[in-house]
């Protein structure tokens, strides 16, 4: 999969519109188990519902596989400067290697920095859990 090169938002977009857009692009990317390298920042860490934690070299080594998702209605999107925070909710069938996620609509919250022309993932916070 080939990245897209969003524009800057303030490139006459919203933070919102090119936030639900990379939102999109991150489930679709896991969807496809394509791109993901390139699409994740130098810095990447990622913190889940259940406490856990991962480094970019960690995520990359074991992505969580995403079979469908349906974003909420709900994306903002705040930047500053280079910088591009986005709290998203998505309803999805994913697993991990240590089972299935709840499929309900979980919040996530998504940081991207502008580098070499193109938003990439510099950190995602991701709510949902595992059902009881």
């Amino acid at each position: 999969m080939q990245l897209r090169r969003l524009p800057a938002a303030s490139a006459a977009r919203s933070p919102s519109a090119t936030g639900g857009e990379l939102a999109t692009e991150f489930m679709t990317i896991l969807s496809e188990q394509a791109a993901l390298e390139d699409f994740l920042a130098d810095g990447f860490v990622i913190q889940r519902a259940d406490g856990s934690t991962a480094t970019r070299a960690e995520y990359l080594a074991a992505p969580i596989q995403v079979s469908t998702f349906e974003l909420g209605e709900e994306v903002l999107g705040v930047q500053d400067g280079d910088v591009l925070v986005v709290r998203w909710a998505v309803k999805a069938t994913e697993a991990t290697d240590e089972g299935a996620l709840a499929e309900d609509e979980a919040p996530r919250l998504s940081t991207f920095v502008w580098r070499d022309g193109t938003w990439r993932m510099v950190s995602h916070a991701n709510f949902n859990v595992r059902p009881q």
